[in-house]
C-alpha cells in the first residue's frame, strides 16, 4: 500500500508491503527491510532496519504523528492515498483568493470549530467530519474570514458539499 509522508518538511511517497511482522519499505528508490514489532507499552516498538535495532516510540500528535527515535523526536504526517486525492480537490476548491472547505466524502458532520467573521489561519481545524467510524479534520489550506457557514453538528453531507466559506483577509 502506498502512503505519502511528510517529514521534516519534505514530502515523499513510501510503498509499504507487510510479509508477517516483516514490512518491506521502498522509498526514494531504495527498498528496505524492516522488521517492526510493537512492544507490551503500545506506543513503542522495536525496530531493525539494515542490521540496525532502533526503540521507536510513537505517539499522536493533533492529526499527525510525533515519532522519538534516538531521543530526537520528528513530527511525520502520514497519508493513505485517499487523503492525498481529498487534500488535492480541497485545495482546488481555493478560488479567487477565497476558500470554499468541501466534505471530502459522505458522512456526518461532528464540528464546525469556526464561526462567521472568524480570522482563520492556513492549516486551523474549520471542522470534523465523521465517515465510515473515523473523524476526519477538516483544515484551511489557505485561510482567511469566515463569511459563511453552511453546515452545523449533526447535518450529513455528500462529498465535495461546501461546508464554509472564506473570503481573503485584507491586509
Amino acid at each position: 500500500m502506498k502512503f505519502w509522508i511528510t517529514l521534516e518538511g519534505r514530502e515523499a511517497e513510501v510503498d509499504v508491503t507487510a510479509e508477517g511482522e516483516r514490512v518491506w519499505l521502498t522509498y526514494e528508490g531504495r527498498r528496505l527491510l524492516a522488521d517492526f514489532r510493537r512492544l507490551p507499552d503500545g506506543e513503542v516498538y522495536s525496530l531493525i532496519m539494515d542490521g540496525k535495532a532502533h526503540v521507536v516510540r510513537v505517539a499522536q500528535a493533533g492529526g499527525s504523528l510525533e515519532v522519538t527515535v534516538g531521543g530526537t523526536t520528528i513530527p511525520v504526517d502520514v497519508r493513505h492515498p485517499l487523503e492525498k486525492l481529498m487534500q488535492a480537490a480541497h485545495g482546488a476548491a481555493a478560488v479567487g483568493g477565497g476558500e470554499t472547505v468541501q466534505a471530502p466524502m459522505p458522512g456526518l458532520v461532528v464540528a464546525i470549530k469556526v464561526e462567521q467573521g472568524e480570522t482563520v489561519a492556513a492549516g486551523q481545524a474549520v471542522a470534523v467530519i465523521e465517515a465510515m467510524k473515523m473523524q476526519n479534520e477538516l483544515t484551511a489550506r489557505h485561510g482567511g474570514i469566515v463569511s459563511e457557514v453552511l453546515v452545523k453538528a449533526g447535518d450529513s453531507v455528500s462529498t465535495h458539499q461546501a461546508l464554509l466559506r472564506m473570503k481573503a483577509a485584507t491586509a
